[in-house]
């Protein structure tokens, strides 16, 4: 499960040649012009925000960029780049901003900006006052509750972001060791769950069904797997049969889980494709046990809209591997 990771850094040149420079990324460095806000939701954490200006503000913030420019690079091979051709000269000054940061987390997330915020003498501020506030040596930290492998939307962002007085490396390693603390105190429970998930397929395609849970597992970073063995199920009294059991842990209470169980156990026509059975403390959760106040059940129906929902969940790329492997032959 990803918890952390970076987001773009932000550059701030000074030039007299603003068209010039500008060409220059363009045609060097595969850049293209972007607004701020969409080029913010646009950058990875291997890209780079060029905001190039006139050389007179004395503290450059957004409102100054005569145009902003998006670089699928780091900021090191930018300038790098910069340096060694012939516009170099045209450069007055480089600034760098702040960095950016993005943390997942999974519950209120006003424990955890409280904490962090008093940690590092940090403010809750706009992305534009974070930005226009921020040095060279702050960094900006994004919380969320998404999952951190798919690209991030402005509205996936939680608000305000939180502009923190300290270097991004500093931050990141700490975070990297302790954010799991930091996730566990934010929960309501204060508590991680330990589930298992029995596989058994009448038709015997076990492969195929353990290779479907566990993609879709990775891709919503909903646990981490703990232990997977061959077990005896007791599908009716006095009677068992042979299940692959996968054992996580993982941050989806139960009844949420399972939700993403019965997405996997239905097609979108309603046929069942295997039975995936969870077990939270011993005990059995059934799919009645997601929505009790539901007075009229049908189980095919409610496979058909969980599917559906699950699929809205993924990403195109992530949808269509799902998909290619439940068309694969059961030979």
């Amino acid at each position: 499960m990803l918890f952390l990771r970076m987001g773009p850094r932000l550059i701030f040149l000074r030039t007299y040649g603003i068209e010039q420079l500008e060409d220059f990324l363009k045609e060097n460095l595969n850049g293209r012009e972007v607004d701020f806000y969409p080029g913010m939701e646009e950058a990875s954490e291997d890209s780079s925000l060029i905001f190039i200006t006139d050389p007179h503000p004395i503290k450059t913030e957004i409102k100054d960029a005569k145009t902003i420019i998006l670089i699928n690079q780091p900021a090191s091979i930018c300038l790098a780049t910069i340096i060694n051709s012939h516009v170099s000269q045209l450069v007055e000054r480089v600034e760098m901003g702040p960095s950016s940061m993005v943390m997942r987390i999974a519950g209120k997330e006003t424990i955890v900006a409280e904490q962090l915020l008093e940690l590092y003498n940090g403010k809750d501020l706009s992305l534009e006052e974070a930005v226009n506030e921020g040095e060279q040596g702050d960094t900006i930290l994004f919380l969320t509750h998404r999952q951190l492998s798919e690209p991030l939307g402005k509205k996936d962002l939680l608000e305000p972001p939180l502009l923190l007085h300290q270097a991004s490396s500093q931050v990141f390693k700490k975070l990297r060791n302790e954010g799991i603390l930091y996730i566990t105190q934010s929960l309501e429970d204060r508590k991680w769950y330990e589930v298992r998930v029995n596989i058994y397929d009448v038709q015997g395609n076990y492969d195929k069904h353990y290779e479907r849970l566990i993609h879709v597992l990775y891709h919503l970073e909903a646990g981490m797997v703990l232990e997977e063995v061959w077990t005896r199920d007791h599908a009716l009294s006095l009677f068992t049969v042979l299940a692959y059991q996968v054992r996580l842990f993982t941050l989806y209470k139960p009844q949420e889980l399972k939700e993403i169980l019965i997405g996997l156990e239905f097609d979108e026509s309603g046929k069942r494709l295997v039975d995936l059975d969870l077990y939270y403390r011993n005990k059995k959760i059934s799919w009645v046990d997601i929505d009790k106040e539901k007075k009229k059940r049908n189980k095919i129906q409610e496979g058909i809209e969980k599917r559906q929902g699950l699929l809205e969940k993924m990403s195109k790329t992530a949808k269509e591997k799902l998909l290619a492997i439940e068309n694969k032959s059961n030979n």
